[in-house]
């Protein structure tokens, strides 16, 4: 006899309070053998049917029981992850009403989603076919780099057209796309709708094998998706790559997509797939309520099909970009005991690191560097705090570990990165006639505000090994906003800081002469050219003695 499994769900008559329904949940299954037995600590979601807010969480009790009360409305109700048994994964969603009157809803495996459980799957995996999916769509995903940050795109035909969001380019001079930690080129934008937020790249992919195109869903005689079902993106969020997040669809609109996908920062631009793999959409934004884990928006693939036209027509007349590799981050990531020891000590002497450079407050930051600004309050406080303890033979010693976090999460996720990171950071300077009025207001007892302004845009860097200019990895540009009023200072100004990222050997006393230039959107032509002494040389050398050694042992 074939197995059937129900989910029985129903509406106890409680007393409402404020308005509210009591609603009770029963789940049990039913084996091959007829036993009705109870389904524990099944996670069940439920969210209002327009998908726009999630109401809240049960889980069932060893008796497969669970309780809530809701107040009259549209809901669903689905699981949150599969339940497996007899080699077969449920999941289960379905619409109901609430009103002033008891429910009753049934659930059964006529209205389940239902998947067999891969024969060569280990024993007590759940998987379903997204895990298959994955494997086989992640091949048409590339990081996406810009001056302003990274996202993601996928490739849509084989002649190398990728699809992203505008707002991962924006204005930048330059792009590339990387399909992995080794390979990266050069890209050009061919075509840009900043308000459908859609962008058409060309690169040359022909010499990077493995990568496939991605199916876009445009058949026009099906729906791309339907609300209720089940879908995934491949994207790049903060410094992962090839990471995939699910959801579900909540609205389908005219133009775009809402569903509970988690689109975190540098998944901007990534495909959408819907259940059957296919492109439906370019993951946009996140919208955080903040009582709740929100929803995202996808542009719906529709919008960027003209766009996809234009682009291929632009390419006739438009330049082949390079497919020379372009420098990409070390794999090896930074000892973590040699940045405990520069966070710890007594003395970091930051003075060889920072400098003026015109109208820039320049740093170099190596990892050492960068931990020892992060730590050293923490360290200073830990101090503190032995002394008191040391005065007393009885007291507790030791409880306070200020560095254990930097052994934790940033290790495995790639913060802990062996480049060289160069910012250049426009300075707020006072004018002639504000200085002046101020003078002759204090002449007669009057205090009055000191404007300040940025004296300049960062436009671009060049670092050069003696005559041999470095290519960065990461050349970005932040935007530096500031606005601030007081009694004393009134600050209104916005400007562009340089933040260019190189490998570890881009200054190191071989290069006899390093060289910094620095051109600012007022002179584009014309660098502030900074020759770096030998002391700050030979010391950006040393911060990566361990890493080298790290080097020579693998």
């Amino acid at each position: 006899m074939r197995p059937v499994v129900a989910l029985f769900v129903f509406a106890s008559v409680l007393c409402s309070q404020a308005g509210e329904t009591p609603v009770r949940i029963t789940a049990r299954i039913v084996d091959a053998d007829l036993n009705v037995k109870p389904v524990p600590k099944h996670v069940l979601r439920i969210i209002k049917a327009d998908g726009t807010t999630a109401v809240t969480e049960v889980s069932t009790n060893f008796d497969g029981t669970a309780g809530a009360r809701l107040a009259p409305g549209e809901y669903r109700l689905h699981s949150k992850s599969v339940l497996e048994f007899q080699k077969k994964t449920y999941r289960w969603d379905l619409a109901f009403t609430v009103g002033a009157e008891p429910v009753a809803i049934d659930l059964s495996n006529d209205n389940a989603e239902a998947n067999a459980v891969a024969e060569n799957v280990t024993a007590g995996r759940i998987t379903d076919n997204l895990s298959g999916q994955f494997k086989a769509l992640e091949a048409t995903v590339f990081t996406v780099w810009s001056e302003f940050g990274h996202g993601t795109g996928f490739l849509i035909d084989g002649s190398g057209l990728l699809l992203t969001n505008q707002h991962v380019i924006g204005p930048s001079r330059k792009v590339s796309v990387q399909f992995d930690a080794e390979r990266k080129i050069a890209a050009v934008v061919l075509a840009a709708d900043a308000a459908k937020d859609v962008a058409v790249l060309w690169a040359d992919v022909e010499s990077i094998e493995g990568i496939k195109v991605a199916p876009l869903a445009t058949n026009a005689l099906e729906p791309p998706a339907v609300e209720g079902e089940r879908v995934f993106t491949i994207g790049s969020p903060f410094s992962q790559r090839k990471i995939m997040t699910t959801g579900i669809v909540s609205r389908i609109e005219e133009r775009a997509i809402i569903s509970d996908i988690n689109i975190n920062s540098g998944n901007s631009g990534g495909p959408l797939f819907n259940s059957v793999g296919k492109v439906i959409g370019i993951t946009t934004f996140a919208e955080d309520r903040g009582t709740g884990p929100g929803i995202s928006g996808i542009v719906r693939i529709e919008e960027a099909l003209p766009l996809i036209e234009r682009a291929r027509q632009e390419r006739a007349s438009t330049a082949k970009p390079p497919s020379r590799a372009l420098p990409v981050e070390p794999k090896q990531r930074f000892p973590v005991d040699s940045l405990k020891a520069a966070v710890a000590a007594e003395k970091f002497d930051m003075r060889p690191y920072a400098f003026t450079q015109d109208e820039f407050d320049v740093v170099l930051l190596t990892p050492l560097v960068k931990y020892h600004l992060q730590g050293a309050d923490e360290v200073a406080a830990a101090r503190e705090k032995d002394k008191r303890t040391k005065k007393s033979r009885a007291a507790v010693q030791g409880t306070f570990q200020p560095l254990d976090e930097l052994r934790n999460w940033a290790e495995y996720a790639g913060e802990y990165k062996p480049v060289i990171i160069i910012r250049a950071r426009p300075q707020l300077r006072e004018g002639f006639w504000s200085a002046l009025n101020r003078g002759m207001a204090a002449n007669y007892g009057i205090q009055a505000q000191a404007k300040l302004r940025f004296r300049a845009d960062f436009y671009r860097m060049q670092l050069l090994c003696g005559d041999k200019e470095i290519e960065p990895i990461h050349p970005a540009k932040i935007a530096h906003v500031v606005n601030v009023q007081n009694r004393f200072v009134d600050v209104t100004d916005a400007s562009y800081e340089g933040l260019y990222t190189y490998g570890p050997d881009a200054i190191a006393p071989s290069c006899g002469t390093v060289t910094l230039k620095i051109y600012s959107e007022k002179e584009p032509d014309k660098a502030k050219v900074k020759t770096l002494d030998r002391k700050t040389v030979q010391r950006v050398w040393e911060d990566f003695a361990a890493y080298r050694r790290v080097l020579e042992g693998s």
